[in-house]
Formats: structure tokens, C-alpha cells, sequence
């Protein structure tokens, strides 16, 4: 296999996505109680969500070739690179080594992943092209990854509150995504909330999902559910995510768009740093 080929595999797992669930899981498990006897199975639940999400970026794009065309020419499949069969290959081989490593964690787990797989195909397929059905699977699925790991170390209760984060940040990220792409979901008759409803409608409804987001921050700052560092910390992200919200009502053009994805993205990340911070 040529450098090029490998390249081309790294860019259709999407690598930042994929460092996103590998750091979410560990916080997950952290934040769950996991002590340094945890490590060996914080490891491979955090190499299973990284194999599960490359996996499911792969069945996406092979799935969204056509749409790709429009929207992501310099993608892999749509270049040529790499073929569909190829990119169902990839699915196939990790997601199979996913479901194989929580064989070594626990049972609980174990049906966790294989329903993650199952559900995540079954978006790509068919679910992302329906009004909100696939925007809601994929925050869901975003956070499952702090229940799943919770799950890994026995303590899922403890999972819940950055699992509705990560619920709300990457729903309203998923409308603002559709939004970006409504050309081609256009034209590839794909029904997402912006084709159906309109890119107003769509992008009021991302800033009220971030407004409460915001919200149910301030709420665990008021109860002192985690330490005062949380405080200081998550007032970056609410801010951030307050520029995002003034950036995509200003603007929706696909570009934008972009940018706000892009922020919205670094919110999380800023938002688990809080809550990982603020569980020490």
C-alpha cells in the first residue's frame, strides 16, 4: 500500500473526530471514578471508541459519495482513492476489532458497541438523510461515549452529566453541519430540518440547544457540582460557544458555517477540560 493510500485512509476516518471520542472515553472513565488499576481497560475502551468511530466515518462516506461530490470534492472517495468498497472493508475489519476488544472488558459494554455499530451504520444509511431522526442519532451516539465509559469501569451514573454536554453541543453542531451541506442534500434529495424547514428555522433551533447547553452549566456552577476550577474553566466554552451562536444567526453561508462547526468543536473540547478539571 502506497503513502498515498494510507494518507487517504487516515483522512476518511477523520482523525480529529476520532482524537475527540479517544479523549472523551478516558474523561468518561476518569469522572466514573476509574484509579490507576483502571488503566489497562480505560486503554482499550478508548482504542474501542476510536476503532468505532473511524469505522463509522468510513460506512458515512461510502454512503455519501455522491452528496461528497458536491460538498467534499477533496474527500477520498470522491477523488478516487479509495473505492466504496474499500471504505465498507475498513467498517467491516474495525468494526469487528471493536466489538472484539470488549470481550476483555465486561458484558455490559460488549452489547453497548455492538448496538453503537448497528445504529451508526444504520444512519448512514439511512437515518442522515431524514429530518432530525439522524441529527439526534449522532448526539446520542456522541454521548453514549461517556456512558459506554462509565460502563468500562462499573460506575455509569457518574457519565451523565458529560453525556447531555456532549448531547446538546454536537445536536445543534449536527443542524449547523446540514445547513453547510443543504446543496448537496438538495440535490441528492437528502430531507435533513434545513432542506425541509429552511436554514432559519434550522439554525434558531442550534442556538436554543447551545442557550440551554449554557444553561445547564450555569445550573451545575449554582449547585457546586464540581469544584470552583469548573467555574472558571466552563465560562470559556459558554463563551465560546456564545460567539458561535452570534457567528451563524449573522451568517449562514457555507463557509460560516464551517467555522462555527469548527468552534463549536473546540467548545467540547474546553467543555470536557471543565469537567475534567472540575472532578479532580
Amino acid at each position: 500500500m502506497n503513502s498515498k493510500k494510507i494518507k487517504a485512509y487516515i483522512q476518511l476516518s477523520r482523525p480529529v473526530n476520532i482524537l475527540i471520542t479517544v479523549v472523551s472515553i478516558p474523561v468518561a472513565c476518569w469522572i466514573a471514578g476509574a484509579g490507576i488499576q483502571d488503566l489497562p481497560v480505560v486503554i482499550l475502551a478508548a482504542l474501542t471508541g476510536a476503532l468505532t468511530a473511524a469505522g463509522a466515518n468510513a460506512i458515512n462516506d461510502s454512503f455519501d459519495i455522491e452528496i461528497d461530490k458536491i460538498n467534499r470534492p477533496d474527500r477520498p472517495l470522491p477523488l478516487g482513492i479509495i473505492t466504496k468498497r474499500e471504505a465498507q472493508m475498513m467498517w467491516l475489519v474495525v468494526s469487528a476489532a471493536a466489538i472484539g476488544i470488549n470481550f476483555f472488558i465486561n458484558s455490559l459494554s460488549l452489547i453497548i458497541v455492538i448496538l453503537a455499530v448497528a445504529v451508526l451504520y444504520f444512519y448512514s444509511a439511512r437515518l442522515k438523510r431524514t429530518v432530525l431522526a439522524g441529527n439526534i442519532t449522532v448526539a446520542v451516539m456522541t454521548g453514549m461515549a461517556f456512558i459506554y465509559g462509565g460502563t468500562a469501569v462499573g460506575h455509569v451514573e457518574r457519565a451523565f452529566t458529560p453525556a447531555v454536554f456532549a448531547f446538546l453541543i454536537n445536536f445543534a453542531r449536527e443542524l449547523v453541519k446540514d445547513v453547510e451541506d443543504i446543496e448537496g442534500d438538495r440535490k441528492e434529495n437528502a430531507v435533513t430540518f434545513p432542506v425541509r424547514y429552511g436554514i432559519g428555522p434550522a439554525l434558531l433551533l442550534a442556538a436554543l440547544l447551545l442557550v440551554i447547553l449554557i444553561g445547564i452549566t450555569f445550573t451545575a456552577i449554582y449547585y457546586s457540582i464540581y469544584n470552583p476550577a469548573f467555574s472558571y474553566i466552563v465560562a470559556v466554552a459558554d463563551i465560546s460557544i456564545c460567539i458561535s451562536i452570534v457567528m451563524m444567526l449573522r451568517d449562514s453561508s457555507s463557509i460560516n458555517m464551517s467555522r462555527v462547526s469548527s468552534s463549536l468543536k473546540i467548545s467540547m473540547i474546553i467543555g470536557l477540560a471543565a469537567i475534567i478539571t472540575g472532578s479532580i
